[in-house]
């Protein structure tokens, strides 16, 4: 009995600490991770392709659900992996072949910041974007801005030649959500009249890299006699692919389709012409007496581009001309926000904007005298705490290493609103390095010295001669890099023939270049110069009369 308690003691111990921990492994993730922000859709109007508000959609084209959004009573509260979520309808299909599912949403101050990036899970029918914030949205409030979500109409579902309503749910199935409706003109086949020519393009699903052309030809079943069509690719490096061309003989119905059966190829055999570059070809029909026509190719295609074609058909001096384009469809969007009565100091260095600076300490003085410090971090940015509202001095009181102190106070104003942005710039510290020449033996001509910064040529060159008493400084050089470390400065001359070179000193005390003069090798006697031999001859001679001399000399004393 006593085991059975111990045990039942033992159980009711363990399940509820597994329970706390559970309970408190919920809350931690529910606190402290991201959430699903309240957001709703402001505006809403549709798109066509050249991301034109338009209130008619051809019933087969791609077009853009254009959404206005923002975020609400968020204060300034958003954090990095807060998110909202978009519901398409579904009587739309989102189509990942013909349109990327991931996007980014941008800065609309045009700094090409990403502030959130979006992400769209296709459905049998519909669609759901999730839209996850950045790391932009912290410390700001009034988050707000546009999306544009490619989308085309499910032919099952929406009814044709007639105006179609549409509902956006965002957060849909939680608390916070939100709907909004937006209508268009969904436009089917329309009866042609009198056509002679039309073209349009469509996304190759199988190749991102190939647009697919289609052209009708003479449905109005005119005579058009010396019939020649022409057609170009403008203002691109696409190119049309010539394997791919084909005309037919077509019988099309009312609405420009052609009646099955009635396709029949014709032979392009010296009727085609490409050009070298293959952004034009010319095709020779010859005469058309009534027949219809449809012609086909391919062309390639650049991700992103707007791919522009001209085609015209000209019969006995007579032309007709039709433009198209074609362009992918690409989901995007941008936003905007407003600090939340804070100040947000950025560092920057004064010949360079692009570098930011770290560890550059501010004081901060208050409406009410008080003050507080601002230091700002590695991206060169620190942003205050929340303030009330009203004047604020700011002043830089340590600058980064490597820089010279900025004494300029600026003066800010914080209102119920809005917050305080504000650049501040640094001279970098510079320095002058002296080089001095000196000569053992004869001076040479001018010499150019060259400067290297942590052992990499600066590009930078001292000329030393007479005219400045071979003395010379590199003036006005950064002595400390970006992060406040001094750069170690060395020289180097170019060669001077017979000298020996010795470089002395430093970048602090002065550089002294000192060229010794090599001494020359003796000079040889030169065997071929004629006053040398004759002396040598005489002097032979004077030998052998001398020998001559002393051998008589001795022969008479004998």
């Amino acid at each position: 009995m006593k085991k059975r308690n111990y045990f039942a003691v033992i159980l009711s111990f363990l399940m509820t600490l597994t329970a706390l921990i559970s309970w408190t492994k919920t809350n931690v993730i529910a606190d402290g991770g991201p959430k699903q922000v309240d957001a709703t859709i402001t505006n809403f109007r549709f798109m066509n392709l050249s991301r034109t508000n338009v209130g008619d959609i051809y019933y087969t084209d791609n077009f853009y659900f254009n959404l206005d959004w923002a975020t609400n009573n968020t204060g300034a509260t958003l954090k990095a992996g807060d998110y909202f979520t978009i519901d398409l309808p579904d009587t739309v299909m989102f189509s990942a072949a013909s349109s990327p599912v991931d996007f980014d949403l941008y800065d609309q101050d045009g700094s090409g910041a990403v502030i959130a990036r979006a992400h769209i899970t296709p459905g049998t029918t519909g669609a759901t974007a999730k839209v996850v914030f950045t790391d932009w949205v912290d410390n700001r409030y009034n988050v707000n801005g546009n999306i544009q979500l490619s989308a085309r109409f499910d032919l099952t579902r929406v009814p044709i030649n007639q105006s179609s309503s549409f509902t956006i749910t965002v957060n849909a199935g939680q608390p916070n959500t939100s709907t909004s409706t937006g209508s268009v003109n969904v436009d089917g086949p329309q009866i042609l009249n009198n056509e002679t020519l039309h073209k349009f393009a469509w996304y190759d699903t199988t190749n991102p890299n190939i647009a697919n052309w289609e052209i009708r030809i003479n449905h109005r079943q005119a005579i058009l006699p010396n019939a020649v069509i022409h057609d170009t690719i403008v203002g691109s490096n696409e190119r049309i692919l010539p394997n791919t061309i084909r005309l037919f003989t077509v019988q099309m119905d009312q609405y420009g389709n052609d009646i099955a059966g009635t396709s029949t190829p014709v032979n392009l055999t010296g009727k085609l012409t490409m050009s070298d570059n293959d952004q034009t070809f010319t095709i020779n029909v010859g005469n058309i007496n009534g027949e219809q026509y449809r012609l086909t190719y391919q062309s390639t295609y650049t991700e992103g581009t707007d791919l522009n074609n001209t085609l015209s058909l000209t019969s006995n001096g007579q032309t007709y001309d039709f433009d198209a384009h074609f362009t992918r469809a690409y989901s995007g969007g941008s936003g905007s926000g407003d600090l939340a009565h804070k100040i947000k100091l950025t560092k920057v260095d004064e010949e360079d904007n692009s570098i930011t600076l770290a560890n550059a300490v501010f004081t901060v003085t208050q409406p009410d005298g008080t003050t507080f410090n601002l230091t700002t971090g590695a991206d060169g940015t620190v942003t205050s705490e929340a303030l009330v509202q009203g004047t604020y001095k700011v002043k830089e009181t340590t600058a980064p290493a490597g820089y010279e102190l900025n004494n300029t106070e600026y003066t800010l104003q914080v209102t119920a609103t809005d917050g305080a942005l504000q650049t501040i710039s640094d001279k970098p510290t510079k320095t002058n390095i002296s080089v001095t020449k000196t000569w053992v033996g004869t001076k040479a001509g001018p010499i150019t010295v060259h400067l290297f910064a942590n052992g990499t040529d600066t590009g930078t060159t001292l000329t030393l001669d007479d005219t400045n008493n071979w003395t010379a400084s590199f003036t006005n050089v950064r002595k400390y890099d970006q992060s406040g470390t001094e750069i170690q400065y060395t020289i180097s001359e170019d060669t001077v023939n017979g000298y020996d070179v010795t470089i002395t000193g430093n970048q602090t005390t002065g550089f002294t270049i000192t060229n010794t003069e090599r001494p020359q090798n003796p000079t040889t006697p030169k065997t071929s110069d004629s006053t040398n031999i004759y002396l040598y001859i005489g002097m032979m001679f004077v030998g052998i009369i001398a020998s001559g001399y002393l051998f008589s000399k001795r022969k008479s004393y004998r």
